[in-house]
C-alpha cells in the first residue's frame, strides 16, 4: 500500500519560529547595530542600508523580502512559504518594536561574539521549526534550481559580498568583527538547528565481526548492522559491521574492536543526527 506525505502545520513550529524570530531581532537590535555590525543574508543587507540612509531595518527588510518571495514562491513547499511568511513578519514586528533597547556592551569582540551567538540561536530556532526568516534561504533554491550551485555555497557568497559591502560604512576593522560575529552566528545555528547530541557512525571490516559485534552490543548495547563488501584487490566477501555510537562511546569502541582484532580497518565519521532506539525519537520529528 502507498503511503502518502503531506506537510503539516503545528502549533510547535509556529511558536519554534516567533520565538526564534524575537531572539534574532533582540541581537540585532540590542547589540549588533549599536556596534556597527552585521548579520548574514537579508538583515545584513538591510543595516547597511539602514547605516546609508537612516531608514529603520525593519522597513528595508520588508522591502528587500516582497521581490525574493515573489521570485522564489514555486520553489518552495506551500507550508515553506507560510511559514517563512510567519518568520518574516514575526521578525520585522521585533526589529520595530525592540529599537530602543541596548544591552550597553562597549567591546567590539564581546559585541561580535555574545550577538553573533544570539542571532544564531535565534536562527537556529527558526530553522529546527521548518521555517525561515526568508531571504537568503529562498534565494538558494532559486540559485540551485538555475545554476546547480548547492545552499551553503550560496549562502557563503552572499555573506562574503555583504562583509566586503560594509566596506562602504564601516573600517576594515568593523568589517573584520562583523564577519568573526557572522563566522560564529552560523557554527551556533548549526548546533542548535541539529542538537548537540552529535554521534560517531563507525565502519569496521574485520575477520572477527561475530566476537567484535557480540562485545558491542552486550558492553555498550548499541545495536549494529551487518553490510556485504568485497575487497577490491583480493576479490575476497568481507562482512562490514556499522554502529552508530555517542561521542563519549566512541574511545570504549575502538578499544573493544582493537583489543579483539588488532588487524581491522575502521572509519568513523561524524554524525549529525541519529534517530531510533538509543537516539533521537522520531516522532518527535512527525
Amino acid at each position: 500500500m502507498k503511503v502518502s506525505f503531506y506537510e503539516k502545520i503545528s502549533f510547535r513550529d509556529i511558536l519554534g519560529i516567533i520565538i526564534g524570530s524575537f531572539i534574532q531581532a533582540t541581537a540585532i537590535q540590542g547589540i549588533i547595530v549599536h556596534a556597527r555590525l552585521l548579520t548574514g543574508g537579508v538583515s545584513g543587507i538591510a543595516i547597511i542600508l539602514k547605516f546609508l540612509t537612516g531608514v529603520d531595518i525593519w522597513v528595508w527588510y520588508v522591502a528587500l523580502n516582497i521581490p525574493i518571495f515573489i521570485a522564489g514562491y514555486n520553489f518552495v513547499s506551500r507550508r515553506f512559504v507560510f511559514y517563512s511568511l510567519l518568520g518574516t513578519a514575526c521578525f520585522s514586528i521585533f526589529l520595530a518594536l525592540l529599537r530602543p533597547i541596548n544591552f550597553g556592551i562597549d567591546d567590539l569582540l564581546l559585541s561580535a561574539i555574545f550577538g553573533g551567538t544570539l542571532s544564531g540561536i535565534g536562527s537556529g530556532l527558526v530553522f529546527r521549526s521548518k521555517g525561515s526568516s526568508g531571504g537568503t534561504d529562498i534565494i538558494a533554491f532559486i540559485v540551485r534550481r538555475y545554476w546547480g550551485y548547492n545552499i551553503g555555497q550560496t549562502f557563503f557568497i552572499i555573506n562574503l559580498m555583504i562583509i566586503a559591502a560594509s566596506t562602504l560604512v564601516n573600517s576594515v576593522e568593523l568589517a573584520l568583527f562583523a564577519a568573526i560575529s557572522i563566522f560564529i552566528s552560523s557554527k551556533v545555528v548549526d548546533v542548535v538547528e541539529a542538537g548537540p547530541q552529535v554521534t560517531r557512525t563507525a565502519m569496521i571490516i574485520s575477520n572477527e565481526c561475530d566476537d567484535i559485534t557480540d562485545a558491542i552490543i552486550h558492553n555498550l548495547h548499541r545495536g549494529c548492522t551487518y553490510m556485504v563488501g568485497r575487497g577490491a584487490y583480493t576479490g575476497n566477501a568481507k562482512q562490514i559491521i556499522m554502529v552508530t555510537v555517542g561521542k563519549t562511546q566512541l574511545p570504549r569502541l575502538k578499544e573493544i574492536v582493537f583489543h579483539i582484532d588488532p588487524e581491522a580497518f575502521m572509519t568513523i565519521s561524524e554524525t549529525i543526527e541519529a534517530y531510533g532506539h538509543g537516539f533521537k525519537d522520531s516522532l518527535a520529528e512527525i
